[in-house]
């Protein structure tokens, strides 16, 4: 019996031996595992198993209203013909039709955001759309329909991310806050495109704006036909190029001929304006185009008539320059004082009279003699 317990009293006191032992052992294993100092060096190590960083994602998969105030919103989902009124904090597929419409109030605002820092507001009666795109597709694009809308979107935005179209004309490369206000008409449509902050590009049929910046605004009108287009500026300076035709060049070195398009870059500045007509001609069908520039004063700078896709049917330049340098102003107003001052001495009403004077004392003269 005593043999028994001592037996037991052996076998725990070996046990906590044991245990005693292997404690430090696993506390030193511990404190290893992350030493001060340490872990900073065996990063570069493992950081050819960590995962990349995550590209910077701009936008929702799908379109969400975040606000509706004093007025209605009504949703057309893609492929469906029932309008159905918005309801704020909910997800709509893009390719969707958007109507808001103000109250009698008058303070009207609805807010949909593409993304955490992409918003659309509209603060009037507008109607627009979103493109549906294909799946995994990144870029988003608005069909403006009415009204205007003003985008505030990231100022890091890459190229090509976000775009708004409109009947004939479109604006990509959009980045910062922007503001888009169209209103189509029986005749026509009118458009001002405004560049708040960042930037953005204009394309129209015949001319592009390669880089709008801040505070710039152009003005846009078009006939419903799309046979006449007006561009005004109103804000800031616009380097715009304008479409020119082909024109025919040689290489003197082969001999070899081949059609080229020409431009023209011109500085749509405040009150200037660019005025585009276009017809069917009758033989062969093809447009021909007029181009035209205006200066502040509304004096044509250019011109330039041609049809498309026809080196052959191209006018080159029809402007000519008849403005006068001021030093030749200057010299022709000198040339005109100084014959002034000479008809003054030679044949003045002064000196007029006194020849006349004495022409008839030497008639009176010559009669007397006559007389002796």
């Amino acid at each position: 019996m005593q043999m028994t317990i001592l037996a037991k009293r052996t076998f725990v006191a070996a046990a906590v031996c044991a245990c005693v032992t292997l404690f430090p052992a696993f506390a030193q294993e511990e404190g290893e595992a992350k030493p001060a100092g340490e872990a900073e060096e065996t990063a570069p190590a493992a950081e050819e198993g960590l995962p990349q960083a995550k590209k910077e994602k701009f936008f929702y998969p799908l379109l969400r209203c975040r606000l509706v105030d004093g007025c209605s919103v009504s949703v057309q989902k893609p492929r469906t013909t029932e309008w159905v009124k918005a309801e704020e904090g909910r997800y709509y597929p893009l390719g969707s039709s958007i109507r808001v419409e103000a109250g009698e109030a008058g303070a009207c605002r609805a807010e949909f955001a593409f993304g955490e820092k992409a918003v659309l507001v509209a603060t009037n009666t507008v109607e627009f759309a979103t493109k549906e795109i294909a799946i995994g597709e990144a870029s988003r694009n608005v069909l403006l329909g009415n009204g205007m809308i003003r985008l505030d979107l990231p100022r890091t935005l890459p190229d090509g991310m976000f775009s708004v179209s409109a009947p004939f004309f479109s604006c990509s490369n959009l980045a910062g806050e922007s503001v888009f206000d169209y209103r189509p008409s029986g005749d026509g449509d009118e458009a001002v495109v405004r560049c708040v902050t960042g930037s953005m590009a204009l394309d129209g049929h015949h001319y592009k704006v390669e880089r709008m910046g801040a505070a710039n605004q152009v003005r846009i009108r078009s006939t419903s036909d799309n046979l006449f287009t007006s561009l005004r500026g109103e804000s800031g300076d616009c380097p715009v190029i304008l479409d020119q035709g082909l024109i025919r060049q040689k290489n003197f070195e082969t001999g070899e001929e081949t059609d080229v398009p020409k431009t023209l870059a011109f500085s749509l500045s405040p009150q200037c304006a660019i005025k585009i007509f276009r017809a069917k001609s009758e033989i062969g069908g093809r447009m021909v185009v007029s181009m035209m520039t205006f200066n502040p004063a509304g004096e044509m700078l250019n011109r330039c008539v041609f049809a498309e896709n026809r080196a052959n049917v191209n006018s080159g330049e029809l402007v000519v320059n008849t403005a006068v340098p001021d030093a030749d102003k200057e010299k022709a107003k000198a040339a005109s004082e100084e014959s002034e001052d000479v008809e003054n001495v030679d044949g003045g009403p002064e000196n007029k009279a006194d020849g006349a004077e004495a022409g008839k004392g030497e008639e009176k003269k010559k009669d007397e003699d006559s007389d002796i």
